[in-house]
This record gives C-alpha cells, sequence and structure tokens, in this order.
C-alpha cells in the first residue's frame, strides 16, 4: 500500500510539473496580448457613422462637448467638415495595454482602462484619429478628432 501512495505521489507531482511547464509559457504570451479597449473602438466608430450620415445631433451625443468637437451640434458640422476623412478600418489604438496591465491595476484595486484612449483608423487617403475620455458615469465620449499624416 505505501508503494502505490509513492507512486500516486510522483505521478502526481510529474503531472503537476508538467501542466506548469506548459502552461507558464502561454499565461506569460497571454498577459503579454494587447488588450483592445471594445468599448472606446464601438463608440468611436459610431461616432464616425454619425458624421457619415450627416446625423451631428447623434454624434455630438457621444462628445463630451469643448473646443476640439464643437460645443454644439453646428460646431462639431464645421469640425467634422474639416477634419473627417472616411476612415476605412481600426488600424490600433494607443497607448498600447495588455492584459498583464490590467491584471495588475485589478491586483492594485486600480480602475482597469486607460482615463484616454486614441483610435487610430487607417485605409483611405488619409490617417484619422479620434480621441476618447471615460467619464465618471462609465461611457467613453469622444475629446478630439483629426486627419493627420502618417
Amino acid at each position: 500500500m505505501g508503494i502505490l501512495k509513492a507512486s500516486l505521489k510522483k505521478q502526481l507531482v510529474l503531472a503537476v510539473a508538467l501542466a506548469a511547464a506548459t502552461g507558464a509559457p502561454m499565461l506569460w504570451w497571454l498577459l503579454h496580448q494587447q488588450h483592445l479597449p471594445t468599448e472606446a473602438i464601438t463608440t468611436a466608430q459610431a461616432f464616425v457613422r454619425d458624421v457619415e450620415r450627416r446625423d451631428y445631433t447623434a454624434a455630438f451625443g457621444r462628445t463630451l462637448a469643448g473646443p476640439a468637437t464643437g460645443t454644439t451640434p453646428a460646431e462639431l458640422q464645421a469640425n467634422a467638415q474639416r477634419q473627417l476623412c472616411p476612415p476605412a478600418r481600426v488600424e490600433y489604438t494607443a497607448p498600447f495595454q495588455s492584459h498583464g496591465n490590467r491584471l495588475r491595476r485589478w491586483a492594485a484595486g486600480r480602475t482597469l482602462d486607460e482615463p484616454l484612449v486614441r483610435v487610430e483608423f487607417a485605409g483611405s487617403p488619409c490617417l484619422f484619429g479620434i480621441t476618447l475620455r471615460r467619464t465618471a458615469k462609465g461611457p467613453w465620449r469622444v475629446v478630439g478628432f483629426a486627419s493627420h499624416a502618417g
């Protein structure tokens, strides 16, 4: 009976060691992958759709009114006509945030998301970026947008 327990113990230790050896690289890889702020991206894409449809009231409702966006739907329309080029696809978001960054923030009791995110679009005649800020109540709001050189 003692030999059987020792054999099971060795098998268990071997199984745990094998799981750790194969799981640790996978966990390291996962923690270093980029977290995409999907809510911010969705808000940016909805803002672009509203402007492309010329629904400036709806687009204005997605902003934190200010000089970079406009303080009225009419000002937003004027800014959009100067700055918006038709973006094709989301290219990247900045700043880079990995799943590991979020895990560390969670462990420290801090908010998980960056307070300010830039969503960059590409695939059209010009590059276009939208800057968003998370509000105190939670949703992301557009605080700036502009076409720019690469």
